[in-house]
């Protein structure tokens, strides 16, 4: 065999190599990313199942509606910083801005956080936005935009799947149980 048949056998060996290696390394991100990913939504609902948090969701929830309608309270908005000890629902505005801001920039993979808060999100915006609102007029519309940056995207998948996300394909329990009276019993192995 002459040289030149050897270059170029070991110049196709060479590229079969690097375009393996190109191919694992791709591999290997896409798992690492993943990976990343889960870990912040692992985090995300970390936060969203701590006690301390849980309290200043049902302060939006059960008292925020009630403290709105108090000219004091809302004026305590107005100064800088807020007192967060008498405005706990601010907590809750940050928390929303800071998963938005991740998810806005890659950092959170969109659909699987949606998939398990998007109304919530919308619901929280809804509830909120009188506090946004009046810090929005001192500080201009980028208050919270993250927030309502998540709030929005919430609402366009709510929007596109109306029925929920349930996988195509694979049928719901009602449609597995011949009876359609409730839970089936696990298949027997017989």
């Amino acid at each position: 065999m002459d040289l030149v048949a050897l270059n170029t056998i070991f110049a196709a060996l060479t590229l079969v190599v690097v375009a393996a290696a190109a191919v694992a390394a791709l591999i290997q991100l896409r798992h690492l990313r993943a990976s990343n990913q889960l870990n912040g939504l692992l985090t995300v609902l970390e936060t969203w199942q701590n006690a301390q948090f849980q309290e200043w969701m049902e302060f939006v929830r059960d008292e925020l509606p009630t403290k709105i309608t108090d000219s004091a309270f809302m004026d305590g908005l107005r100064t800088r910083p807020v007192n967060r000890r008498s405005h706990p629902e601010m907590h809750v505005c940050d928390w929303y801005e800071q998963v938005g801001s991740y998810m806005k920039n890659g950092l959170l993979e969109e659909r699987s956080f949606l998939d398990i808060i998007s109304s919530n999100a919308n619901e929280y915006w809804v509830s909120l936005w009188p506090v946004i609102a009046v810090l929005r007029e001192g500080g201009g519309p980028s208050v919270y935009e993250n927030f309502e940056y998540l709030a929005a995207r919430g609402r366009l998948w709510s929007k596109k799947y109306p029925l929920g996300a349930y996988p195509r394909g694979t049928p719901r329990i009602a449609e597995m149980d011949d009876r359609n009276e409730g839970p089936a019993a696990a298949p027997s192995e017989s």
